[in-house]
């Protein structure tokens, strides 16, 4: 029997996931040993003495997101580097060891706090996968990682979302063995046992990974679905032959869903504020801007999904006047979109069509609506139509509606609307459709793009590159002083994508040094430009060599660009 039969309804959403559509807009907070270290993905053998937020203030951050609009936050609290950011009993490894608050610290509990004063909701993420953890790889560590999860779902008080990501063996510390650990994803964690746990401490709150049960990932890290996405899901594992799990999924179809899915496990967008998930200072005023934010909305609360806004704080232990500034615009924004409501009503649906009728010709240009779930999704085909200077005329066409889906069409001057159902999955039809019209300012679907990486002033593209092998090679038309190297994967990532590498600089007498060796950690799931600095050195050539890719049979490296910064 398939794990998911245990904890989902099939096709019919459950109470939970309607309640948490209810709070769609949320952040998920990555701030821990890579906020020090400059890193996205720690080894697992930082010394808890570098962690030391001075000015950590959870009530600074809190009202940054509430400001933001943001109706709660997801805790990072332990990341893959193992370091848990509460006193736990489960591994030395802890903030209890750090000099934060002389080793006295629960940022846990202080972010919990801070959001129930506020207002918003707490939710909870712990790597299943631990990096410094001896144990890992072994029968011992499922236990250990469930008592994480105990602690976390026992002595914080009710959370909104528990959050499970793929990430699932690999190298590591491994409390000095410094080794690969490998691991079956859908039998090492016992996802029976696991998710039962957290459905016995927290049976109100939604559980996400890739897989669901309630919530599932949408398949990328940039923040949008598939415009027509249906809520409807049936997972399935990208290794033919074995089960379908967190971390061994198709990705992909995340992103569309399927009409005729096994499960409703509605899709989360998560995405980071800035280009990483942890806080970098190279980073520093490229955030996504308010508008950004308007569109990601769109693209996933609008196409019948969750946004999860990725916050950082800087390593005093704050949120940067940058990031507050793109949140408290989002904020403004988005309160301008749905500023003026024109009419709102809940039409049966007679004959496969409903009619919303105005008291007088209006002006109208987006629209929102939600379909009758009670028997499940059932609409893979509508219409909507605006009846103008006594005809009707098509305003726009679509499959999915599910909880909800935000339409923008031309403005016409209408004095009622018309949805037909056009198509559905099986034989039943929906009873009744939700419609609310607006008058929106069309100012507000430009959409602004902050510079990316690839924009700055000081990069240089880097042409007539040669590939052999797992090795890129550039000989530069004249010597340059380089401070850094920026190396942009294809997009979505491909199995010669690099894990591992060494980054070698020719000098001008001829001789090849290693300025860097490292990963580039998460680049499966967020294939974005990969920024490597280095003290300032004077050549005439680069070599990047891949040790590991994606794919470990992988022959050849594959890339979109390499450049240099100058």
């Amino acid at each position: 029997m398939k794990v998911l039969d245990h904890y989902n309804n099939g096709r019919i959403p459950t109470e939970r996931i309607l309640k948490h559509a209810q709070h769609p807009c949320y952040a998920i907070m990555h701030f821990s040993m890579n906020t020090y270290t400059n890193k996205e993905w720690g080894f697992g053998d930082e010394s808890p003495e570098i962690f030391n937020p001075v000015d950590f203030d959870a009530k600074n951050i809190v009202k940054a997101c509430k400001e933001g609009g943001l109706d709660g936050i997801i805790l990072v609290c332990k990341h893959h580097d193992g370091f848990c950011l509460w006193p736990t009993k489960t591994t030395p490894h802890n903030i209890s060891c750090s000099p934060w608050r002389d080793g006295k610290g629960d940022l846990v509990g202080e972010m919990a706090a801070a959001c129930r004063a506020e207002g918003l909701k707490i939710g909870f993420y712990v790597s299943p996968w631990d990096r410094n953890s001896p144990a890992y790889g072994t029968p011992d560590y499922p236990e250990i990682f469930r008592e994480q999860l105990r602690e976390i779902c026992s002595n914080y008080g009710e959370a909104f979302e528990i959050w499970f990501d793929g990430a699932n063996g690999g190298d590591g510390f491994y409390g000095g063995a410094r080794e690969i650990r490998k691991i079956d994803a859908y039998v090492y964690y016992d996802w029976l046992k696991t998710w039962s746990l957290v459905r016995s401490l927290q049976p109100n709150a939604v559980i996400f990974s890739d897989i669901g049960p309630d919530v599932r990932w949408v398949g990328n890290e940039d923040g949008f679905a598939d415009p027509e996405a249906y809520g409807s899901y049936t997972p399935h594992s990208n290794i033919a032959g074995t089960e379908p799990a967190p971390g061994r999924t198709i990705g992909s179809e995340g992103t569309a869903g399927h009409a005729d899915g096994d499960y409703f496990i509605p899709f989360e967008c998560d995405f980071p504020l800035r280009s990483g998930w942890f806080y970098h200072p190279e980073q520093e005023g490229k955030q996504r801007s308010g508008a950004e934010l308007l569109k990601n909305y769109l693209l996933s609360v609008g196409c019948g999904g969750f946004m999860n806004v990725g916050i950082a704080p800087d390593p005093s232990g704050k949120m940067t006047e940058n990031d507050m500034k793109s949140l408290r615009d989002f904020k403004a924004l988005r309160d301008q979109l749905f500023s003026n409501p024109l009419k709102k009503k809940k039409l049966a649906i007679q004959n496969r069509s409903a009619v919303l009728k105005f008291e007088k010709t209006l002006s109208v240009n987006f629209l929102e609506l939600q379909e009758d779930l009670a028997h499940g999704e059932s609409v893979c085909g509508y219409t909507v139509e605006g009846h103008v200077s006594g005809k009707w005329q098509m305003l726009l066409c679509g499959k999915a509606i599910g909880l909800k889906r935000l339409k923008t069409f031309q403005r016409v001057m209408a004095d009622a609307l018309r949805i037909t159902v056009t198509d559905t999955v099986g034989d039943h039809m929906p009873e009744w459709i939700n419609v609310t019209v607006y008058d929106a300012s069309e100012k507000l679907f430009d959409f602004a793009e902050t510079e990316t990486l690839l924009q700055r002033k000081d990069y240089r593209k880097l042409e007539n590159i040669v590939i052999n092998g797992l090795q890129a090679e550039c000989f530069f038309a004249e010597k340059m002083m380089l401070k850094g190297v920026i190396f942009t994967p294809v997009h979505p990532a491909s199995a010669g994508t690099p894990l591992q590498y060494d980054l070698s600089i020719c000098s001008p007498s001829g001789e090849w040094h290693v300025v860097l060796q490292g990963e580039f950690s998460n680049i499966q799931a967020n294939p974005i430009p990969q920024i490597l600095t280095f003290e300032p050195i004077e050549g005439t050539a680069l070599r990047l060599t891949a040790h590991r890719c994606i794919d470990p049979a992988a022959e050849i490296l594959d890339m979109q660009e390499i450049g240099v910064l100058v």
